[in-house]
């Protein structure tokens, strides 16, 4: 990860060089010049990117990881030593005068040191010839090795895609004449091109198309070789070849037909021989095309009696003539070879102009390539078609936006097998026909239910037992290490599916490996995954864009490549939870280890630490903390899950985190909000000075102390889960926060007119008070996004008149809200409000159906039929309200007015309790679309019936109707 790591530290030390530059102290020099030099090997990272086939090149990129990492080391420990120092008193300063002037001394010589490094990397690659090459030949070949091995595995016993293929073939052959692309996506390994050659040899599919051709496309495409693919398909090779007439041999076709004409004038008058004027007077492209047309005649003989000698009868005037002609055509007539990429389009424009023709183009990884090769493609309106493969949901939505269908075609996102379809693939392959022993049918579904749905891991899983004994004892080896077996027959699996991370641009990389700090099956949230990123320095600014849209941007584009699956939505149908294969995650660790990028580690005594920048622990079940000295750490994140430590002194909960101060004074994500410990803030938690993200769980009551808020790099403090008793006086300090998570209801400290929190994109669990109030009226977090609080009676009617002034605020969340006034005279951003135990009376109903913006009301009960609504709405109320959804909720009455709620379009209930509806204040809602109904009363279950009658309305009901016992025949 020599890429990330040189670019975070020259974000780094531009910002050190601009805005902290007094902590620079004697050494801000050599930090610019430093600076100078990573600039210089960040150029030559950039030019190498996805050309570092040779192992030279990887050399220098592993010394340059290196080193960059050991100037990340001195430039973050003189920041820690020289923040130390600066908040020592005059007289301790005068006292250490002589250690801070070493230490300067000593910074300055490891930076110099690390320059002459810098020089050597460079030297080094004129003195061994280093160049950044394209790939060689044999990288080529290997490529083609491992793409046969690819399909070979892909295509192997099929099974399942009984449904999917029938949808894709309905597709195809849908009637419409024009040209339809249909696509299918997935991560590596899922069956796409196994599903493709089902279609390509399907008996309608065969029967419907005139021609069908099949390209592999790969990585490495060249355009010409996937146009002479389709060619030589579509029309035999010797029957083509370029007719256009270098200018020497026009000249001496013209002079032999002259020549012929003066010797034949009697048998060649009225032929159009007779005139060549007309064919001197042609332009090349004129010419070019009409001798083409011309010699692709499969009569080309009787085209030429009719057309040249069309009135003589001299058999052997006519051979003389269709000799010289083709003599000259001979001499000028060129091979595929010879032909430009765009000639190469025209000759297959001119193949496929009068066929309905299927082209199979398989495994496309850029956009580019449709873009170059679709004018090549007629869209004749005879009901031809293009099917496409890809990992990348852009390539298929690209081709789909370029084909101007009307719709176009949406990709077709295959799924993971089914759990049975699994078995029956792993069964094929392993017993070839014959039947599993009842004593291994349990054993085996347990071990390829490790595959998680994944073809390719079913075959090379299939094809490892298939040739072992077939015992109880050999089979319970593989239980609990599939993925380990797998990983080490890396020609089968691994490298395939690494070829999507071979092929990730250079940002998104260390964004994919961090999905190893995971376990495995674990869902994870979106909101921390985007918190982590943007405190580990892998987000990049982009303009005035807000850091989190540019990181679920990058979340989005590593789903839409396959690399990493949704778990759970929002209701606004953004990503919730997500995951990741098994397989996949094996890789991210798998090339962490190797890049040093980071570390998983279990039971194990975490003193000395790794080397790795990053740790992960999991499932620790005794991890051991010393108080003992020991040797201090060079990570910058730790991270734990399900762990269970064990400490020298029980009694001291904030022991790990002191421990944690005194062995890695240079971490800068500490993420234990899942670890099975009780965590207290110590006082020294400000030696942490790089600390940017601190996420620990607390039952105890405390304080946080005021140390904290020295913290100046800190950019999330997540202590949900943790009972405060009040926030520190200092916290307005910590400029840089972005999140600040807290279980309320708490109150923000006091404060001056001035201070605010500018970053702040976050704020829950806070207490409304008229302090509260009075913050949000004086622009104290000018850039919040996203609120959570809870109400107080005694000022919650001023709640949202206090908020217009939060012109960023997108998302409200608050407990126990009893009355809301509606604001008059101003318009919220908001657009998501979720209301928990409020009291929704008519009044507060009218207030929210005001806010114009509001397009997501979610309101939930604390228990189940607690909390009550009144429901009545107009013609006026929830314009712009596409979801809604109720859980817990008692609904004292549900009147709809014409024209309310117009643009909703997904409603949502659970355990909801309806006392008086009819069901036309249901069936008004005529944008409605997705109803999802679970364990509804008996009269909501009566309207739910109702509602089944409506067309265009997806109705979703658990557990399902039964008519019989709600009174229907």
């Amino acid at each position: 990860m020599a890429d990330s790591v040189v670019t975070f530290l020259l974000e780094n030390l531009t910002q050190l060089l601009t805005q902290e530059s007094k902590l620079l102290g004697g050494v801000e020099d050599q930090i610019r010049l430093l600076h100078n030099e990573l600039g210089m090997i960040n150029i030559f990272l950039q030019n190498s990117e996805g050309k570092r086939h040779d192992n030279l090149v990887k050399e220098v990129v592993s010394q340059i990881r290196d080193v960059s990492y050991e100037a990340e080391d001195v430039i973050d420990t003189f920041i820690v030593t020289e923040t130390k120092h600066r908040k020592r008193s005059n007289l301790r300063k005068v006292i250490h005068y002589f250690d801070r002037a070493s230490a300067l001394h000593m910074v300055a010589k490891k930076i110099e040191s690390i320059k002459n490094v810098i020089k050597e990397i460079y030297d080094n690659r004129s003195k061994y010839g280093i160049e950044i090459a394209e790939p060689s030949g044999g990288d080529a070949e290997a490529e083609k090795i491992l793409n046969r091995r690819r399909r070979y595995v892909e295509e192997d016993q099929v099974v399942g895609f009984g449904h999917d293929t029938e949808a894709l073939v309905k597709q195809l052959m849908d009637g419409n004449l024009q040209r339809k692309v249909v696509s299918i996506i997935g991560m590596g390994g899922l069956g796409k091109t196994t599903l493709a050659r089902k279609i390509y040899n399907n008996y309608h599919i065969k029967n419907y198309f005139d021609f069908r051709g099949w390209v592999y496309v790969s990585q490495e495409y060249r355009i010409r070789e996937v146009l002479l693919e389709v060619l030589k398909g579509v029309t035999p090779r010797p029957k083509l070849k370029r007719f256009t007439l270098k200018a020497e041999l026009k000249d001496e076709l013209l002079h032999g037909l002259e020549a012929i004409y003066r010797s034949n004038k009697n048998e060649l008058q009225g032929t159009v021989i007779e005139d060549l004027k007309v064919l001197k007077e042609m332009s090349d492209e004129e010419c070019k095309k009409t001798l083409f047309e011309f010699l692709m005649t499969k009569n080309a003989e009787e085209h030429i009696k009719e057309n040249i000698w069309k009135d003589s009868q001299d058999k052997k005037l006519t051979g003389l003539l269709l000799n010289f002609v083709r003599d000259i055509y001979r001499m000028n007539g060129e091979g595929w070879q010879d032909m430009n990429d765009d000639e190469l389009k025209s000759v297959l424009f001119e193949c496929l102009k009068d066929k309905r023709y299927l082209l199979v183009m398989d495994d496309i990884w850029k956009t580019e390539l449709w873009t170059e090769v679709s004018s090549a493609f007629p869209d004749n309106l005879n009901g031809s078609g293009i099917l496409i493969t890809s990992r990348i949901k852009e390539v298929a939505l690209h081709a789909s936006s370029l084909n101007n269908s009307i719709p176009p075609n949406s990709p077709y996102e295959l799924p993971f097998l089914k759990e049975d379809k699994s078995w029956e693939l792993f069964s094929k392959k392993v017993f070839r026909g014959s039947t599993c022993p009842p004593e291994l049918e349990t054993l085996g579904k347990k071990i390829v239910k490790s595959c998680r749905g994944l073809p390719l891991a079913v075959v090379v899983l299939a094809g490892l037992l298939a040739n072992k004994e077939k015992t109880y004892r050999t089979w319970s080896k593989y239980i609990g290490h599939v993925n380990s077996y797998l990983i080490e027959d890396k020609s089968s699996c691994i490298d395939i599916l690494a070829l999507s991370y071979n092929h990730l641009p250079r940002h998104l990389k260390p964004c994919f490996l961090y999905f190893g700090i995971y376990p495995e099956d674990f869902e994870i949230p979106m909101r921390q995954l985007i918190r982590l990123w943007i405190a580990e320095g892998f987000i990049r600014q982009t303009g005035n864009r807000n850091m989190e849209d540019v990181a679920e941007d990058y979340l989005e584009e590593l789903i839409d490549r396959s690399l990493i699956q949704v778990a759970t939505k929002r209701l606004d149908g953004g990503v919730k939870t997500c995951s990741i294969h098994d397989l996949l995650r094996d890789l991210c660790i798998s090339e962490s280890t190797k890049e040093k990028f980071l570390e998983v580690c279990s039971d194990i005594n975490l003193s000395p630490i790794s080397k790795s920048r990053r740790i992960s622990i999991h499932n620790a079940n005794h991890l051991k903390l010393s108080s003992k000295p020991c040797v201090p750490s060079c990570s910058r994140s730790l991270i734990g899950f399900r762990v269970v430590v064990e400490l020298e002194s029980p009694l001291d909960t904030s022991h790990y985190l002191k421990w944690l101060c005194k062995s890695n004074k240079l971490v800068r994500v500490v993420e234990l909000r899942n670890v099975g410990i009780c965590c207290l803030i110590p006082n020294k938690i400000e030696n942490l000075v790089l600390l940017r993200y601190l996420s620990i769980p607390s039952s105890e009551l405390h304080d946080i102390p005021d140390s904290v808020c020295n913290l100046w790099n800190l950019e999330t403090l997540d202590m949900r889960n943790s009972r405060l008793k009040c926030l520190p006086k200092g916290l307005w300090k910590l400029q840089k926060l972005r999140h600040l998570y807290l279980d309320g209801p708490i109150s923000l400290p006091r404060t001056d007119n001035e201070a605010a929190l500018p970053n702040l994109q976050v704020l829950t669990g806070i207490a409304i008070n008229q302090d509260t109030l009075n913050l949000f009226g004086i622009s104290t977090f000018p850039n919040v996004r996203k609120l959570g609080l809870y109400s107080s009676r005694e000022v919650e009617s001023g709640l949202l008149s206090s908020l217009h002034r939060l012109c960023y605020l997108q998302t409200l969340k608050i407990y126990e809200l009893f009355h809301l006034s509606s604001p008059i005279s101003f318009q919220l951003t908001v657009t998501k409000i979720t209301l928990v135990g409020a009291v929704l009376s008519r009044s507060n109903i009218r207030a929210l159906g005001s806010l114009t913006n509001l397009r997501i009301l979610s309101v939930r009960g604390v228990r189940q039929g607690c909390s009550e609504i009144t429901l009545h709405c107009d013609e006026s109320s929830f314009l712009q309200l596409e979801v809604f959804k109720m859980v817990n909720m008692d609904v004292l009455k549900w009147t709809m007015g014409n024209g309310a709620m117009p643009s909703l379009q997904r409603l949502n209930m659970e355990h909801c309790r309806f006392n008086y509806a009819s069901a036309e204040s249901i069936l008004c809602l005529t944008a409605l679309r997705d109803v999802e109904i679970l364990h509804p009363s008996p009269i909501l279950a009566k309207i739910v019936q109702q509602l089944q009658m409506r067309d265009g309305c997806k109705l979703q009901v658990y557990p399902p109707l039964d008519p019989t016992t709600l009174g229907w025949v």
